[in-house]
């Protein structure tokens, strides 16, 4: 594994929310991140910046356009 980066699921387990809404916070540019090897990775340095911004805390459920707040995406978003 990468120093400088970290894969995907263990992002979700540091921000205690979803894979796929870390996908969302990548395609928002609120993290960055890239595909390798089949896999998201996502750069330390921007989680740490992420996390000094917006606390530790659960990372907040960023919908897709099309979602129309129904949950399709897992997420908790009312």
């Amino acid at each position: 594994m990468h120093e400088s980066k970290i894969n995907i699921s263990q992002v979700a387990k540091i921000l205690n929310t979803t894979q796929l809404n870390i996908l969302m916070h990548i395609k928002r540019g609120l993290l960055k991140g890239s595909e390798e090897n089949g896999g998201w990775m996502i750069e330390k340095a921007s989680l740490d910046n992420f996390m000094e911004k917006n606390g530790e805390s659960k990372a907040a459920d960023v919908c897709a356009s099309g979602c129309a707040q129904k949950h399709a995406c897992g997420g908790g978003c009312s």
